[in-house]
């Protein structure tokens, strides 16, 4: 039995956003500027304020495999062009709590704090239902969870981060599921080639190693 990963959140108060459209969006009202301002996390968080307020919403999420070429132009993701999303992002204040989805070992605990468009705090999750996939969790604040240690569903696991140290974005919950057979690759480098994005040329790979985790918004309780 799975617990809801956000127990706080009303499913109700929510919409769905698309990131880059919205940015699409915001850059033909502003102009397409040298510096990319949406790399900022209170622009970025203006631009939601926005569409929740459109919405009657008061957080929101979506975004998996959503390419975000026009909202992080200028990021580290230039070099390569891996733009596409991997996971979902759950646009909540900072504070929000966070709880175990289901029973599992933790993994990779990773924290890079204030590195621009990083991480912040990352734990990873191997579920001990072994049909599941892993779960990637990004921009955590502190955590009590150790490396090796379990945790049980519903368990507390810490809370959403404020910038700069949730890797400097706007206040959100990166949530990614990796499939047991990516997992195993990524363990033999312990996860530190993982990313929260990859390449449109490879998207049939990327939709079987990183299977979309929207379910854990709202699961059965």
């Amino acid at each position: 039995m799975t617990k809801k990963l956000l127990p706080d959140l009303d499913i109700t108060q929510a919409c769905r956003v698309n990131l880059n459209d919205a940015a699409r969006e915001w850059i033909a009202t502003n102009g397409q500027q040298e510096r990319n301002d949406l790399l900022l996390p209170a622009h970025t968080q203006a631009l939601l304020d926005n569409l929740h307020a459109r919405n009657s919403a008061t957080w929101s999420y979506g975004g998996y495999l959503e390419d975000r070429s026009s909202l992080l132009r200028g990021s580290y993701l230039d070099a390569t062009g891996g733009y596409i999303h991997l996971g979902i992002d759950i646009n909540v204040p900072p504070g929000t709590r966070i709880v175990a989805p289901f029973d599992g070992t933790v993994v990779n605990v990773f924290n890079d704090g204030d590195e621009p468009q990083g991480w912040g705090l990352r734990i990873i999750l191997r579920p001990t239902e072994q049909s599941l996939p892993y779960l990637v969790l990004g921009h955590i604040a502190s955590s009590a969870l150790t490396l090796g240690g379990h945790v049980t569903a519903g368990e507390g696991i810490g809370c959403i981060a404020a910038p700069p140290f949730n890797g400097n974005w706007f206040p959100h919950l990166h949530i990614q599921q990796i499939a047991s057979d990516a997992a195993a690759t990524h363990e033999r480098d312990n996860y530190n080639t993982l990313d929260g994005y990859g390449h449109p040329s490879n998207l049939e790979i990327l939709q079987r190693d990183y299977p979309d985790p929207s379910w854990l918004v709202t699961p059965a309780t």
